[in-house]
């Protein structure tokens, strides 16, 4: 028993911890808009957005008639971001077209690998000396 703890904890220090791999989840959501006209709106529009909790970033194109964003899905969604822009014109929300997955997929659920990562993560005692 006290074998395969010494091995776990050997295998979890065994490499430098990604300290990047646990950032809070983001998504993509993107609007079509209309009645956004370039420049002046376009920009108060765009500074807005940016100022909303949840949304980490924005793109705008108003001749496009497009609008791309990041959001955190645990503090705001798309839903809500599709109303705070439909004040300054109309928004649709924009679904893109399925496409098939082609190729090989990995027969180990991914779940698990997550869950083996976290292990890792979480017994690398490495993390803590970590200058930054």
């Amino acid at each position: 028993m006290l074998s395969c703890l010494a091995a776990l904890l050997l295998w979890a220090n065994w490499q430098e911890p990604n300290l990047h791999d646990y950032p809070a989840p983001v998504s993509v959501g993107a609007l079509r808009l209309a009645g956004v006209q370039p420049g002046a709106q376009a920009a108060a529009l765009h500074a807005r957005l940016l100022q909303i909790p949840g949304i980490t970033a924005c793109t705008l194109s108003a001749d496009a008639h497009a609008l791309a964003f990041t959001y955190q899905p645990d503090v705001i969604t798309p839903a809500q971001v599709r109303q705070l822009v439909a004040r300054s014109g109309q928004a649709q929300e924009y679904v893109a077209p399925a496409t098939p997955v082609v190729g090989p997929q990995c027969p180990i659920p991914q779940g698990y690998i997550v869950a083996l990562e976290r292990l890792r993560f979480a017994l690398n005692m490495r993390r803590f000396f970590v200058c930054v």
